[in-house]
């Protein structure tokens, strides 16, 4: 399994506008092989970090997605953050 994780930090005028995208998120990416779930994390800092993490099947699935029209559409509609850091991680051990 593969989990990929983005972290980003946005201004604050921009938190509950994105709080509220991210919870009516198109769910586009439900659809995809491999797909296996997400979830966003905000932390209680006074400017919040957020963490988009997916977990994929294997590194073909998420590949596919990031080179889909789908991506390209979340991106499009503000739901990847221009500045967030992206990695990507194999889970070795549950």
């Amino acid at each position: 399994m593969i989990v990929a994780i983005s972290r980003f930090r946005p201004p604050e005028d921009q938190l509950e506008p994105l709080v509220a995208r991210l919870q009516g998120r198109s769910r586009l990416v439900d659809r995809h092989e491999g797909f296996l779930g997400l979830e966003v994390l905000r932390s209680f800092e006074r400017q919040p970090e957020f963490l988009l993490i997916t977990r994929w099947r294997d590194k073909e699935a998420l590949k596919a997605y990031l080179q889909s029209e789908d991506f390209q559409a979340a991106k499009a509609a503000g739901g990847v953050q221009a500045d967030a850091t992206f990695a990507m991680y194999e889970v070795v051990a549950q």
